[in-house]
């Protein structure tokens, strides 16, 4: 069971002013440890409450973080 210091905002709330600075930050160190965008997502609604990928990749997006290609971790054998 997952405790939050705050109530967790309702999906439709907007995330502003310092919470979303914590955010973004939050979701830049995850992807820059290797998570991938679902990973961030699902980290930050631990924390957060309700996170969509598009939200976490927006996030990202304002970060500045530098985004990996599509299929950097797949690997797929050749037949």
């Amino acid at each position: 069971m997952t405790t939050y210091a705050r109530p967790p905002r309702a999906k439709w709330q907007p995330v502003k002013g310092n919470d979303r600075q914590r955010m973004r930050a939050q979701a830049a160190k995850d992807y820059a440890a290797g998570s991938s965008i679902r990973a961030v997502a699902a980290h930050l609604s631990e924390q957060w409450g309700p996170v969509s990928f598009g939200l976490a990749r927006d996030l990202l997006h304002e970060a500045k973080v530098p985004m990996r290609s599509r299929t950097s971790g797949l690997r797929r054998a050749r037949s």
